[in-house]
Parts: C-alpha cells; sequence; structure tokens
C-alpha cells in the first residue's frame, strides 16, 4: 500500500483497510517502541494557522 493522506475511506479497499487497523493494534499494544529510531521528522505546515492568528 502507497503512503496517502486518508481523506475518503472509499479510496481504500478491505485489504488496506484490515492492513491499517492490523498495524494499529500492533503500535497500541507496544507503544514504547522505538519505530523512529535512527529517523529524522517533521511537521510541515503548508498554510497559516486561523485558530493562532485569531487567538
Amino acid at each position: 500500500m502507497k503512503a496517502k493522506s486518508l481523506v475518503n475511506i472509499s479510496d481504500y479497499g478491505k485489504e488496506d483497510i484490515l492492513r491499517i487497523l492490523k498495524a494499529a493494534t500492533a503500535f497500541k499494544a507496544n507503544p514504547n517502541r522505538d519505530l523512529l529510531q535512527g529517523k529524522v521528522c517533521a511537521t510541515l505546515f503548508f498554510e497559516p494557522s486561523t485558530r493562532t492568528r485569531l487567538s
């Protein structure tokens, strides 16, 4: 399954959904696993935050 945003559940087939749920179950069973060890993670914002701007 190619990584993509979850916008519409109908974009996914039964096997994709089952794979996502299986991965979620595995992550929940072991939340302290070092999944990102040795990786670089970033959060990118492409639009200004309305909430921040108005508060």
